[in-house]
């Protein structure tokens, strides 16, 4: 049976991937990275507030949002997650390069790195 690998070290892995993909100029395989780190991340917070995070894209930043507002994350993570979720259906499905509407990769790899933060946060809390 296979062990579960620690969700910190699955994030963090996910956001290392994102950022090799863009060191080799593959923005279809970073924006997949960045939206399954964003979404493990939120998944841990969650998890830690004893909150189901379900399995659906949406619903997960739906709960970025209320974790948010009930002051589990320091900012609304909602919105990039969308944006990342869409723009990876769009790069694999239709071969579009991902649109971060006016974010710069560096600018999604930080906040994404504060998201870690919080999930790591969160973890050592519960």
């Amino acid at each position: 049976m296979a062990q579960r690998v620690d969700g910190i070290a699955l994030a963090r892995a996910h956001l290392e991937r994102a950022r090799r993909a863009l060191e080799v100029e593959d923005e279809t395989a970073a924006v997949l990275w960045c939206n399954l780190c964003a979404e493990v991340a939120v998944t841990l917070i969650a998890s830690a507030q004893g909150i189901d995070s379900r399995k659906d894209h949406f619903r997960r930043a739906i709960l970025a949002r209320r974790l948010f507002e009930q002051g589990a994350l320091p900012e609304d993570f909602a919105d990039l997650m969308i944006r990342l979720n869409n723009e990876r259906n769009h790069a694999a499905h239709e071969g579009l390069p991902p649109d971060l509407r006016g974010r710069s990769w560096d600018q999604v790899l930080a906040s994404l790195e504060r998201l870690l933060q919080a999930a790591a946060e969160a973890e050592s809390v519960s």
